[in-house]
């Protein structure tokens, strides 16, 4: 009976501990003058995140309980470069420890969780040159999404490469910042040797871009039959077999390859890209990623855009622009990030997908031969993608997405910049 006793005591003195703990706490925030309204305001939750890869650039995805602008802060050391995503006093969710980099910019992704908060630390290439963008989109449910987007920077490279007259001085901090030289670094107690030891791989290193640029815009085919394909369009046919005759279409009604791009690495190629423009279309846009597989036995994934992202005008310019903006700068116009939505953003996506919406009415012949030749098994494809694009736009629905073929994956997207996507996989 006293052990009963003693044990209720024991516990009413700790929860009346929490309760007195609790007051305290109140007392302290009106005393200071903070409303308890803001007790309730939830702390961000960092759920999930994932690394991807499209294209030419690389995103890193993260998946949030609320709107979050995290910290970004790049460090470089002796043959290792980090970019850090910081999520302060946030708290993590089911997050992994480790997730495999892209084998182009990034090496490997980790995260580390304290009570500071959350971090996602992003092991660069070193001596890569890149440039950053990011986006924050409110997801359903309340949740919203950060994403971070990674693109190789050519022109910075050679830029940021130091002149071979600096290598010798091994205090130099850019001479760890190339891989070339990096082993080399501790031999350089004789200075007299040195100089031609590592001039000479660095005057070499530059000559790689320029042995490799992208093609000149080529020339527009006649539309007759018979002409073999030329150029860019010939690798295309060799890259995405499945697309043959929608490139000899393409190619026949004045498409031409304005620009190409290889992202390689070192004794492996990894991906082309692709972009093509026809002056009879000048807000179409085409654009094509060849991604080879990730895995031995894993297929060839091919995908094809053609999208209106070429479309101008002020409502189109002040849209980009406004999507361009970071949360800081949100909060100083609006005091909430779904005001921005819904007062900023939304009433230019009705009006851009009404504006893209005559425009596919009025290049309708082009759309269905378009589909028609890229899935030529399936002639309702282009039917339905007009039937679709011809419904009324209802505002109070901004956009809608629609699967019209499975093989090959052919998606219709009429949200802002309306948009078909054709995924092309080998073997199928």
């Amino acid at each position: 009976m006293r052990l009963g006793l003693s044990l209720i005591t024991c516990r009413g003195q700790s929860w009346w501990q929490r309760v007195g703990m609790a007051l305290l706490i109140i007392g302290a925030s009106l005393a200071m003058g903070v409303p308890l309204k803001s007790w309730a305001v939830s702390k961000v939750e960092v759920r999930n995140l994932g690394l991807s890869r499209l294209g030419g650039r690389t995103m890193l995805t993260v998946i949030l309980n609320q709107a979050a602008n995290p910290q970004i802060s790049p460090f470089t050391g002796v043959n290792r470069a980090q970019l850090v995503v910081e999520f302060p006093q946030a708290l993590p969710g089911k997050l992994p420890a480790r997730l495999a980099g892209d084998d182009t910019l990034v090496k490997s992704v980790r995260t580390e969780v304290s009570g500071a908060g959350v971090k996602i630390i992003l092991e660069m290439v070193p001596d890569r040159p890149y440039t950053t963008t990011r986006e924050i989109r409110p997801l359903p449910g309340g949740l919203a999404m950060f994403r971070l987007g990674l693109e190789a920077d050519s022109s910075a490279a050679q830029a940021k490469r130091p002149p071979a007259a600096a290598m010798p001085e091994p205090q130099e901090p850019l001479v760890t910042q190339t891989p070339e030289t990096a082993a080399p670094a501790p031999e350089t107690a004789a200075p007299a040797p040195e100089p031609t030891v590592e001039a000479g791989p660095m005057e070499q290193a530059p000559t790689p871009a320029p042995t490799a640029p992208p093609p000149p815009p080529e020339a527009t085919a006649p539309p007759s039959a018979g002409v073999a394909p030329t150029g860019t369009f010939a690798e295309l046919n060799e890259l995405i077999p499945q697309a043959k005759g929608l490139f000899e279409f393409l190619r026949g009604d004045g498409w031409r390859v304005v620009q190409a791009k290889s992202y390689d690495r070192p004794g492996q190629r990894f991906s082309r890209g692709f972009h093509l423009t026809n002056s009879r279309y000048p807000e179409f846009r085409i654009k094509i990623a060849h991604l080879p597989p990730n895995a031995p036995a894993a297929p060839y994934i091919n995908i094809l855009d053609l999208s209106m992202e070429g479309l101008t005008g002020r409502v189109a310019d002040e849209y980009r622009t406004l999507k361009q903006w970071n949360f800081s700068k949100i909060k100083t116009k609006y005091e909430d990030i779904g005001d921005f939505f819904d007062e900023a953003l939304k009433p230019l996506r009705v009006d851009l997908r009404q504006q893209c919406q005559r425009l596919a009415i009025r290049h309708a012949d082009f759309i269905t031969k378009f589909l028609q030749q890229a899935v030529p098994q399936n002639p309702k494809v282009a039917e339905e993608a007009m039937t679709h694009i011809r419904q009324k736009v209802n505002p109070r629905f901004e956009g809608v997405q629609y699967t019209l073929s499975e093989n090959p994956l052919v998606i219709l997207n009429l949200v802002d910049f309306m948009y078909v996507r054709i995924y092309y996989i080998s073997g199928h």
